[in-house]
């Protein structure tokens, strides 16, 4: 492996900020250096919001919305690079971690990035800036990245921190993942398939939990009041056999 990205390929990135064929060219160009199978560019921001910016995988959907939507909507606050919003750390600090399974403390994020997505390996190149923190996430899901590709990504984290952030500016505000209609719809679909037994109601308020609202912002969302919200919760609640809100998280981690 080489400790460089090629010229050449650097030219390419540079013609291909603001396209939406950057994030599979940047896949590529890492290919060189650390040989990752997946990488992600998200935006954790200091009022407590995580924002999908672009994914790229080697194989085809190796990570699926739906758990991509876990992580934004509840397991995001468990990530450690979230410590870097501390205000010890000083903004436009360009900085990489290393995360391994054995060093994740939750139990549910571990089992959704390392158990159920299958990684085995993260680097992350954060940059602080935005009112929050830019984290490019680097992934294997098949072996460690060497000491060789660690030092690699080293050498280069400033130059491809500078070209994600310009490639997400030029797009224009931080986007979500997917929108919010898609999400429900991908979280309804999930329910449907762990429990086919739900009402649409019971899915609706479901889905809603998934995506981290509370009672009372599912409640003006659907146009009902609490006690139904509480009502319907209870029911799906029983009928996935289930009493909290950890639990159903848990459940949608066990269905492929």
């Amino acid at each position: 492996m080489s400790s460089k990205i090629p010229p050449d390929d650097c030219a390419q990135l540079v013609t291909a900020l603001g396209n939406s064929d950057f994030p599979g060219k940047l896949l590529n160009a890492l290919q060189v250096i650390c040989q990752p199978d997946h990488l992600s560019f998200v935006h954790l921001a200091i009022d407590d919001k995580a924002s999908y910016l672009f994914s790229a995988n080697r194989e085809k959907s190796i990570i699926p919305p739906e758990l991509q939507q876990l992580y934004l909507s509840t397991y995001y606050q468990y990530d450690p690079n979230l410590a870097l919003l501390d205000n010890s750390y000083p903004a436009h600090t360009t900085t990489l971690l290393r995360l391994r399974p054995e060093e994740i403390d939750n139990g549910g994020y571990r089992q959704l990035w390392y158990e159920k997505m299958g990684i085995v390996d993260r680097l992350s190149i954060t940059y602080k800036a935005d009112k929050g923190l830019y984290c490019l996430n680097l992934f294997r899901n098949k072996s460690p990245f060497e000491t060789e590709a660690f030092q690699g990504i080293e050498s280069e984290k400033h130059l491809l921190s500078a070209l994600v952030t310009k490639h997400s500016r030029i797009n224009g505000d931080l986007s979500a993942f997917m929108t919010r209609e898609t999400q429900l719809d991908t979280l309804i679909s999930r329910l449907t398939t762990i429990n086919a037994s739900l009402s649409n109601r019971e899915k609706e308020v479901g889905a809603r939990i998934l995506l981290g609202m509370n009672s009372e912002g599912i409640a003006l969302d659907l146009g009902i009041k609490i006690h139904s919200v509480h009502t319907y919760r209870k029911r799906a609640y029983s009928r996935m056999n289930i009493s909290s809100q950890n639990e159903l998280f848990a459940l949608c981690l066990t269905i492929s």
